[in-house]
């Protein structure tokens, strides 16, 4: 099986970001969440904004996005990209 950077990466963002949730639900909801690394780089209104930024920031393409609602689901890195 190949390794694949860009799911581990999902994964470990995915992750980070339920672990987070509670601390940013309140002043973030509805937003989305642009993750490299496990963390979380800035927040945005539109999917499409993050996705954006995420591409200008990270060549490698290397990073994720996540929306901050109640109960998180992991659709992985295309999951709002196409819903700007």
């Amino acid at each position: 099986m190949a390794h694949d950077p860009q799911r581990a990466e999902v994964d470990r963002n995915y992750d980070a970001f339920t672990r987070s949730l509670g601390g940013i639900l309140t002043a973030h909801r509805d937003e989305f969440a642009l993750m490299r690394n496990g963390g979380i780089v800035a927040y945005f209104d539109k999917p499409g904004d993050a996705y954006r930024e995420g591409v200008s920031r990270y060549p490698d393409m290397i990073f994720s996005i996540q929306e901050v609602t109640d109960e998180p689901i992991d659709l992985g890195f295309w999951s709002h990209v196409a819903h700007d």
